[in-house]
């Protein structure tokens, strides 16, 4: 990750509103699962960081961890009670939860990139996803609207319409949130 140093102004709270005022910060996309940060706090931060470190010091004392799956994008996924020897995930552990992760945001950003007005990159939009046993989305609901009524509705209709192949903690809300970016959308590929 190549951020420079970025100024916060984030004050302890709940660990769902901190995560989501450290994206708006940084531009950095985040992706949790609600059940997974709720009844969390975070200690806050005031002051100059880089990005990683920022992060670090809000999950202290959460029992959770931090794994960028891109530059600009990270999942929070919480340390299995059996960690290795010196703290941190398993591997397999890490790699299912980064895998999951993953495969939801590509699932997501594929339907949003077949309409010129749902590409992600030029919009922030929080919303809450809910995967199904069978690996669809069953349903999606805009948490902070982007301000564009027209374009939430055919972002959270699109994604309404994705599909994972595998199966990520059906029935748990995700948190995603789109935010703007300088990285080209969609790959710089054109919509269908």
């Amino acid at each position: 990750m190549s951020h420079g140093s970025t100024r916060f102004d984030i004050d302890a709270q709940p660990l769902a509103s901190a995560l989501r005022a450290y994206s708006e910060t940084t531009g950095i996309a985040v992706l949790f699962d609600d059940a997974v940060v709720a009844g969390r706090g975070s200690p806050g931060l005031h002051g100059d960081a880089d990005p990683r470190d920022a992060l670090r010091i809000l999950l202290v004392r959460s029992g959770l961890t931090a794994h960028f799956s891109s530059m600009n994008a990270f999942t929070v996924n919480a340390i299995p009670a059996t960690a290795p020897e010196g703290g941190g995930t398993s591997p397999s552990t890490q790699a299912v939860a980064e895998n999951d992760a993953v495969e939801l945001q590509r699932a997501i950003e594929k339907v949003l990139c077949v309409r010129a007005d749902t590409r992600p990159g030029t919009f922030r939009l929080a919303m809450q996803v809910w995967v199904d046993g069978t690996g669809h989305i069953a349903d999606a609901v805009a948490l902070a609207p982007s301000g564009d009524d027209e374009r939430d509705s055919h972002v959270v209709a699109a994604v309404r319409r994705a599909q994972v192949a595998s199966r990520l903690a059906a029935g748990s809300p995700f948190t995603v949130l789109l935010a703007p970016s300088s990285r080209p959308a969609c790959g710089g590929r054109a919509p269908a």
